[in-house]
């Protein structure tokens, strides 16, 4: 049973444009048998193409009035089930309304409800706009927190229990669950657990750029100095005009600011103080999630020039991907620095290593399941990894390549059985992390405890073992760690 298309908010256009969203309320009946339109996509820069075609195909349609949600139940009349709110990726682009996020498969397989929404994305959600009280900045997180309260006022009505809710999200997805955790005090949030697959909020400096956001409005006509009078004459551009500009060869990239309300520059010094919300989750990325970013790069030298500054040499990193070319090497530091070290280290390092601070209590951390997450068939450099997958040379277990299997939406035509057998396992353990977050989702996946002599490192079909009763591989906590001493020094970027 699925409700498409629910309005939770005005429309955000018009003078609502650049503005907090305005809960919808209604006596009026509703159409809900729909999907509802994308918010306007931004698809630039290098890799745009293949962006497009992973997570565009074919092309929704766009509309800046976009703000709905769509909720799937598995029977009409359910009572008390535990919820799943599912926040997309992309960063700049992205929809509920996708096919890979039809929550059919999932709900009836697993009796949860699950909920997917729209929230604004680049320059209509992340302006960075001087125009706007700084607070007013980062309007796709007031997006979010608008759709939680929705489910906290109204997901009863569906069957679900809303203090049963458990936020995931992949990539930029999984960053706006970490911001959300980051944001709620203990005990206030409108979730009691998360899951984050490849991304978490890290350090961030304090200091907001409008570079993009001022070099947009004189792009697009609006030549006033900033304030009222630019924001009325923005207001005013048709959205076609500014996506056309946004996709563009000369468009910035629109990104969230430190509003120290929804983003804070040093979550964790939140986490360490107690000031967050203190909920279990899980926490982990792809064996090959740097796959995807890494396509058509096979210059190390000048992909570490521009990544590292130059402070960092093409001999100083291959000693620590032994065995691999550099194209593999490239790839494989995208998913050390961005999926990996970042996110983790943002969340672990004072706890042990890394440069860290051995002063942060476990009692602090026992509450919460930090567990990496891998989902994969073989090593990088040991073969393909189910072929209907492998949608770009060197694909691998690549980014975002998890969520068919978690909600059942992968291609059955082409699916092999260890594929379908393995949708059903992970729909198996995120649901049993959902419905009891509080239990490990499988008998052998421990709670990760650091160090080189814990064994609580969750590898997931990492050797073709696909059944629930055999997914979960164990291995040394710190066996990932080898590149770690020189990542660190890239971990902390507050000015």
């Amino acid at each position: 049973m699925s409700f498409k298309g629910i309005r939770f908010a005005q429309p955000a256009t018009g003078p609502l444009r650049w503005e907090p969203p305005v809960p919808f309320a209604s006596t009026a009946v509703q159409n809900a048998t729909a999907l509802p339109p994308a918010c306007i996509q931004q698809f630039a820069f290098a890799g745009a193409a293949l962006s497009e075609f992973l997570f565009n195909t074919p092309p929704p349609t766009e509309a800046e009035d976009c703000l709905f949600l769509n909720v799937w139940a598995p029977a009409p009349k359910a009572k008390d089930l535990p919820v799943l709110v599912w926040i997309y990726g992309g960063s700049a682009f992205g929809t509920a309304s996708l096919p890979t996020y039809d929550g059919t498969s999932f709900a009836a397989n697993q009796d949860i409800i699950i909920v997917t929404f729209n929230y604004r994305t680049n320059v209509f959600g992340f302006p960075g706009s001087p125009d706007l009280p700084l607070a007013a900045n980062n309007l796709g997180f007031l997006d979010q927190e608008l759709a939680l309260l929705w489910v906290q006022l109204n997901i009863a009505q569906f069957g679900g229990d809303p203090k049963k809710v458990t936020i995931m999200g992949q990539s930029a997805g999984s960053q706006s669950v970490s911001s959300a955790i980051a944001r709620h005090s203990p005990g206030r949030a409108p979730f009691r657990a998360a899951i984050m697959l490849s991304g978490a909020q890290t350090s961030m400096s304090p200091i907001p750029s409008f570079t993009s956001f001022n070099n947009f409005s004189t792009a697009v006509g609006c030549t006033q100095t900033p304030g009222a009078a630019r924001l009325a004459c923005l207001r005013q551009v048709p959205a076609s005009v500014i996506r056309n500009f946004t996709n563009g060869p000369t468009s910035g990239a629109f990104e969230p600011v430190v509003d120290n309300i929804t983003v804070f520059s040093d979550p964790l010094t939140r986490i360490r103080t107690g000031l967050t919300a203190r909920v279990p989750f899980i926490i982990g990325n792809m064996q090959n999630d740097g796959s995807l970013f890494a396509v058509g790069l096979t210059d190390l030298a000048a992909f570490l020039d521009e990544t590292t500054f130059g402070l960092v040499t093409p001999a100083e990193v291959r000693p620590l991907y032994p065995g691999l070319n550099d194209s593999l090497i490239i790839s494989e530091i995208i998913k050390d620095v961005a999926f990996l070290w970042l996110p983790r280290g943002a969340l672990e390092r004072r706890r042990r290593g890394c440069g860290g601070d051995q002063r942060v209590p476990v009692r602090l951390w026992h509450v919460s399941r930090l567990t990496m997450f891998f989902i994969t068939q073989l090593r990088p450099h040991a073969g393909a990894i189910f072929a209907d997958l492998q949608l770009f040379p060197g694909a691998g277990a690549w980014h975002s390549s998890e969520l068919p299997e978690i909600f059942g939406t992968f291609n059955p035509a082409t699916a092999t059985a260890a594929e379908v057998a393995l949708s059903h396992t992970m729909q198996t353990l995120v649901a049993g992390f959902i419905k009891n977050p509080t239990h490990s989702p499988a008998a052998n996946w421990p709670n990760y405890v650091p160090g080189s002599k814990t064994t609580t490192l969750a590898k997931l079909a990492y050797n073709g073992n696909v059944d629930a009763n055999n997914v979960v591989q164990a291995v040394e906590s710190d066996s990932i760690d080898g590149p770690c001493s020189l990542w660190s020094a890239f971990l902390d970027i507050r000015e």
